[in-house]
């Protein structure tokens, strides 16, 4: 059986090298598209990343940690209480590995007013850790005007541009925050506007104001209390693990999810999990359908090899090659060309992607600036990531493609009669 096999085997590579032209030209197409689609999606790759790194830098983080009905009311009343929060903190430590772990704060997020001297708008409120958000916070690093909150900070805060505009502040401007305390009542905070930032995100630039949260706590009469706690992670890698890890880690100790819910980002950020999962599979239709086109080419290139061949193919089955030996050697001509091209594609893609685009692609001649999606944003100088699940996708979609194409040929190859194959020329 073996001997069969490795006979069918040599025979296929034979045949390939005596149709060299054909071969090359075929094997050249299905080369140059599986490199460029490898681009392609390692661009995508490196993208979504990018998005999915400054979403959870803006706020949310890779883990979310929040009351469970906080999502929904977005009320003070569904709060972490400080014992639980100190809980958590323990539970992420004691989980995650430290190289892995970047930083670990809580977070007061309410929704209010904004009142300068000219006007009022309804704002985002988030109270936040100068100290433990300054190197990992999305928003420290896109401050134009000012500076970012500093330890020791009280009564400083930093506006969005659109905040700004609308409200006609500048540095050193007074700004009144209103929102509704633990107890229910409006209360009221005088900020300083320290910096201003720009995200290029509509909603986060026009209604995002932050503060140090020791001053949120005290205006809003929580204590030590937060509404949530988020963990940035060094990799998105092991986000689901983990998060899995500190949710039992929580249950020993006997937190419910009734009091603390413990979500990955794509738990707490709906919207853009279901952005990048759309646009992924909105490549892999274009991929699928592109390579399709490269199947008939293979088709071809394997059909007209049969065609030629009608009176080989009688003489192999005069001396004695049944009609599965002859099907399977033209499959195994089909599928070591496309097999071979799909390797060297991939290749070449690998070449593109980390060799000469190593340093990123700058797409903003495009787009005419930063990129936002799902509430997320993304530098326009893009770095391509080759995904090891996109390797795996891409290589069985060509393995496939390289089978099915090679079934008519391989079918068409069988039904020759060895008499009839006798009188031809090809």
């Amino acid at each position: 059986m073996i001997e069969r096999l490795m006979l069918i085997v040599r025979m296929a590579l034979r045949n390939l090298r005596r149709q060299l032209r054909r071969s090359l030209l075929t094997a050249s197409a299905m080369v140059l598209g599986i490199g460029l689609l490898m681009f392609i999606r390692a661009l995508e790759g490196g993208a979504h990343l990018m998005y999915v790194e400054t979403a959870t830098r803006m706020g949310t983080g890779h883990i979310a940690m929040e009351h469970p009905d906080y999502m929904g009311s977005q009320d003070l009343a569904d709060r972490i209480a400080a014992a639980d929060l100190e809980r958590a903190f323990r539970a992420v430590e004691e989980t995650a590995r430290p190289e892995e772990l970047l930083a670990v704060f809580p977070q007061v997020n309410v929704g209010g007013l904004a009142q300068s001297a000219s006007s009022s708008i309804p704002v985002r409120i988030g109270g936040v850790d100068p100290e433990l958000e300054r190197d990992v916070s999305f928003l420290a690093d896109r401050v134009v005007e000012g500076r970012y909150l500093q330890p020791g900070d009280r009564l400083e805060g930093i506006v969005g541009v659109g905040v700004a505009e609308r409200l006609r502040l500048e540095l050193g401007s007074r700004l009144v925050l209103m929102a509704a305390g633990a107890g229910g009542d409006l209360e009221s905070q005088l900020v300083l506007v320290t910096g201003i930032f720009r995200t290029g995100v509509p909603e986060v630039d026009r209604g995002v104001v932050q503060l140090p949260i020791s001053t949120a706590r005290e205006w809003l009469g929580l204590g030590d209390d937060a509404t949530s706690m988020s963990v940035i992670l060094a990799s998105d890698d092991r986000t689901g693990s983990i998060a899995d890890a500190v949710r039992e880690r929580l249950r020993d100790e006997g937190v419910d999810a009734d009091r603390i819910a413990v979500r990955p980002w794509w738990e707490a950020m709906p919207d853009l999990h279901a952005g990048l999962r759309a646009d992924a599979v909105q490549t892999y239709v274009m991929l699928v359908i592109l390579l399709g086109i490269v199947a008939l080419a293979v088709v071809n290139s394997v059909l007209m090899a049969v065609l030629n061949r009608t009176r080989e193919f009688g003489v192999m089955r005069a001396l004695g090659l049944n009609r599965a030996s002859v099907g399977a050697m033209v499959m195994v001509e089909g599928v070591i060309l496309t097999f071979a091209s799909g390797l060297l594609g991939m290749l070449l893609g690998l070449v593109i992607s980390m060799g000469l685009f190593r340093d990123g692609v700058d797409i903003s001649w495009l787009f005419g600036g930063d990129l936002a999606f799902a509430g997320a944003i993304v530098d326009p100088v893009i770095t391509p990531a080759v995904l090891t699940v996109d390797v795996v996708a891409i290589l069985s979609i060509v393995m496939t493609i390289g089978i099915l194409a090679s079934l008519y040929p391989a079918w068409h190859a069988t039904r020759i009669e060895p008499a009839e194959a006798m009188k031809t020329d090809a």
